[in-house]
C-alpha cells in the first residue's frame, strides 16, 4: 500500500491518496478537503486515477474538494456514512457557514449503512463506526498493512471535538476505546489533522484516554 498525504485548506486537513502498489494507477482519496488544487495537479502529473472518495465524516474541511475532484474524474464514486450523508448537500450541516462560505455538493453515490467492509481500487478496509465527532463518523482499517485512517476521531495526543452539532464526548471516547485502542499496538494511525501516530503511542501518552 502506498499512502500520500496532502494537507489542504485553511484548516490544514489531511487528505490521503491511497493505492495498492506503485504499479497501480487506480487510487482512492480519503477526505479531499478545501483548496485541493495542488492535490489534483499532483494526481494528474503522476497519471493517477482516483476511482473513489471515502469520507470519514461530513465537515467542510474534509469534503470541500469533492466537487472539484468530481469535475476532473466524473466517474468517481463518493462514499459517506448514512448519518452524515445530508452534510454533503446542506451548508448548515457541514458547517461551511461557520467557515465563512457556503458549500453544497451533490449527494454521495454510495451510502454506508451497516456495511463492515469496503473494497475499491484493489484496496480492502474494515469500516469502524466511531460517532461522537459527528453522527456518522467512521475510521478505515486495513489489518494486512496495519494502518487505520481515523478522520477526526483520534489525533496524535488528542481526540476530535465533540461540541459541534451531532457531537457526543462519551460516545467518542467509547468508540476510540472499543474500536481503535483494541487494534494492534503497532497499528499506524493516519488522522484527519496533524502527524501520524500509533495505537501504542496513544495508549501511553494521549491525556484524553488515560
Amino acid at each position: 500500500m502506498l499512502i500520500e498525504t496532502f494537507v489542504l485548506g485553511d484548516f490544514q486537513a489531511n487528505c490521503y491518496c491511497v493505492r495498492a502498489d506503485a504499479a497501480q494507477e487506480d487510487c482512492i482519496l480519503i477526505d479531499p478537503g478545501q483548496s485541493p488544487f495542488s492535490m489534483i495537479q499532483s494526481l494528474q502529473n503522476n497519471g493517477l486515477k482516483p476511482t473513489a472518495i471515502i469520507l470519514t465524516h461530513g465537515h467542510i474541511d474534509h469534503i470541500g474538494g469533492v466537487e472539484m475532484v468530481r469535475e476532473q474524474w466524473p466517474q468517481i464514486q463518493v462514499y459517506i456514512h448514512k448519518a452524515d450523508a445530508a452534510m454533503l448537500t446542506d451548508p448548515d450541516e457541514n458547517l461551511s457557514m461557520l467557515a465563512g462560505t457556503v458549500f453544497q455538493a451533490r449527494p454521495a453515490e454510495k451510502i454506508l449503512d451497516g456495511q463492515t467492509q469496503i473494497e475499491v481500487a484493489g484496496l480492502q478496509f474494515k469500516i469502524l463506526y466511531t460517532p461522537g465527532h459527528t453522527l456518522g463518523g467512521i475510521c478505515l482499517y486495513n489489518a494486512d498493512e496495519g494502518v487505520v485512517f481515523a478522520g477526526d476521531t483520534l489525533f496524535a495526543g488528542s481526540i476530535g471535538r465533540s461540541d459541534f452539532p451531532g457531537g457526543d464526548y462519551e460516545q467518542l471516547i467509547q468508540g476510540i476505546k472499543t474500536k481503535l485502542l483494541t487494534l494492534p499496538d503497532t497499528t499506524k494511525v493516519y488522522p484527519g489533522h496533524g502527524p501520524a501516530t500509533t495505537i501504542r503511542n496513544e495508549k501511553r501518552h494521549n491525556p484524553f484516554l488515560s
